[in-house]
Formats: C-alpha cells, structure tokens, sequence
C-alpha cells in the first residue's frame, strides 16, 4: 500500500516538473543591423525553409542571416529585388535562436539620363517595409514546431488538474482502506488474547475461531490485493488515455502539415487519377499522375500543373455522399491508385465531390 502511494505521488511530481519544462520560453529580443546586402540564403526551421538576407554591417566583423517570413508576401518580394552590394537597414526580433524580419529600409540609386548632352545624375530612393501589428509578426515569424510544443502544454495543462485531484482521491480511498485493515487486526489481535484467556475448557471452540479468523484474514488480504490491483488497473488507464490524447495531438499535427496547391490549380473542377501517399482523418495526400477531365465550369489556368504533385484532397463528411467516401478511403491501401473528382473551393486543399473510387 505504502509503496503505490509513494508511486502516485511520485508520478504527480514528474508531471509537475514536464510541465514546467514546457512552460519555459524563450523571450523575445528586438535589435537592428544596417551593412550592405551579400546574397540570398534558405535556411530550414522545424519542417520548413525559409528565405533569409545575409547583411555585412558597418559596424562590425561578419555576417548577420536575418529570415524573411513566408506569409509576408511583400517582404518576400522587396527582399528579392536587393542587389550586391545595396545599402539596407534591417529591424528583427530574436526567437528560438533565429533572427526574424520586422521591418527593412533599402537604398535604390538609379542613374538618370538627362539632356541632349546625355548629362547623368544620380537618383537615391528609399524602401520601406515594415510590419504595423506585432502580433501579427509574432504569428508568421514562429516556427510550426513551437506551435505544436504550445498546443501540447494547453493539452497537457488542462487536463493536469483534474489528473491530480483523482490522484489525490486514489490516495484517500488507500489511506482509508489501511486504517480498516488496521482496525480489523486489532480486533484480531484482541480476539486471539480473549480465546488464550480461556485456555483449558474452550480448547475446541478457541481451534474453531482461530480457523475462522485465519480464514477471514486470508478473505480480508485478498480483497486488499484486489483493491490494489483495481487501482494499478485503473492508474493504467488513466496512462493510456494520457498516451491517446498526445497521439491525437500528433495527429492533428500531421493533418495540419500544409502541402502547397501548385500555381494554376486555383478553382480546379475535374476528375484526377493518382496513388494515395497517406491517410488523414477525414481524406488523404494524393500524389498526381494524371488531370483525366476537366469540367467546363473549371477556373483552373493550367491543370496540368498538377501531375507530379502532391496535393491535400478532403472529404466533407457531413454531406450526402460523405459517410461512402469515408468508407472507401478505410479500403484503400497506401500506394494504390485511385479516381477521384475534386473541386477546388478554398486554401491549399481539393475536396472530393461526386467520385471517389480504385483506379482501374
């Protein structure tokens, strides 16, 4: 009994520090830089690569690599006009080791022609770029692994509590059922001295009650070792629910893994044939071999751009055809071809329509 109490509160205290650990973040640290631009880099942070500027500042020895974040399109494009040699000036902020764009200032000298004479003159303008929410700044400049770590601490956070509080009942209902069994061999213990006492003339009676009390011993461990086993059983099943809900949280993760739509795929409507790559929750990652037909409502510029990759294909099980959908995509096997009419009706993603079925 002692040693499942000292196991349960043992197990708290593992739960206590995991969660410290993924409470500690790492804080934000702003700076600037100002140098001359060198070249383009990528760089991979998490599961993705970003576009970063190599800066050689004025004031130091080195090179700074400051990363462009992807969701900022205009950066992305200010970024790729820079020329050898121009003069920036960059602001960023500092988080989990990698330098974060904020704003950039670029100098644009053009020559200018003017006159007859073919006389020149030099021409010097300033780009300015620069975030106006911080917040916003902070959504797109965050690796996706330090969103996944959040989402698994609020998990892991909300369902601490509760853990604790049956932890702390588990913990009561043993100490209860020690002090019973204390109690049950005291009298015990007492009925033993009772039955010596009368020595001699109950000597048959005194064999009964100790067979008795023996076997009513033996009855009371039992259920103690049953009691304890329904509570090693149950602290199993509280571990399992634990291990489903983190794989739920994995799940969602790679559910939320985003596979770009290829340029020219927007407003796609027809028919697809390729192999499925892997299953999600509710569709699959189709890799493309071929574009079959394409409806005349299609608003797709180039459809063909879809052969050769790998796009997301969901199916809304809330409509008609969803339930047979789903129970389609169970049969299939990773790797087999299959048919599919998919519309194209919003982000990086086709939805499944009319047809859903093994290529032949």
């Amino acid at each position: 009994m002692k040693k499942v109490s000292k196991m349960l509160v043992l197990s708290i205290l593992a739960m206590l520090m995991f969660s410290g650990v993924l409470s500690a973040e790492e804080r934000d640290r702003n700076g600037e830089v100002g140098g001359n631009f060198v070249r383009l880099v990528e760089q991979e942070v998490g599961e993705r690569e970003y576009m970063g500027i190599v800066i050689k500042p004025h004031d130091r020895d080195g090179h700074v690599t400051v990363l462009v974040p992807w969701q900022r399109e205009e950066l992305v494009q200010a970024v790729r006009r820079l020329r050898e040699g121009q003069i920036v000036g960059v602001s960023f902020v500092t988080e989990a080791g990698h330098k974060w764009i904020m704003g950039m200032e670029a100098e644009r000298r053009e020559v200018v022609e003017e006159g007859p004479e073919g006389r020149r003159r030099m021409s010097v303008r300033r780009e300015v770029l620069r975030y106006e929410d911080d917040r916003e700044r902070r959504g797109a400049g965050r690796p996706e692994y330090l969103e996944q770590m959040q989402e698994l601490k609020r998990i892991l956070s909300s369902n601490l509590d509760r853990i604790a509080r049956e932890f702390r009942e588990l913990r009561g209902r043993l100490e209860q059922q020690e002090r019973e069994l204390h109690r049950l061999r005291a009298e015990n213990e007492q009925l033993r001295r009772e039955l010596r006492e009368r020595a001699g003339s109950a000597r048959e009676r005194e064999r009964e009650v100790r067979i008795r009390v023996r076997r009513e011993g033996r009855e009371q461990e039992e259920r103690e070792v049953q009691r304890e086993r329904e509570v090693r059983r149950e602290a199993e099943y509280r571990r399992e629910g634990m291990e489903r809900e983190e794989r739920e949280v994995r799940s969602r993760r790679v559910e939320r893994r985003e596979v770009s739509l290829p340029d020219g795929m927007a407003g796609f409507r027809g028919v697809l044939v390729g192999r499925v790559l892997r299953k999600l929750d509710r569709g699959f990652i189709l890799k493309v071999e071929r574009v079959t037909n394409v409806w005349e409502n299609n608003r797709a510029d180039r459809p063909e751009a879809a052969v050769g990759k790998e796009l997301i294909v969901t199916i809304r099980a809330e409509e008609e055809l969803g339930g047979r959908f789903l129970r389609t995509l169970r049969a299939l096997k990773i790797g087999e071809r299959v048919l599919v009419e998919a519309f194209h009706f919003e982000g990086n993603r086709l939805t499944v329509v009319e047809q859903l079925r093994k290529a032949e």
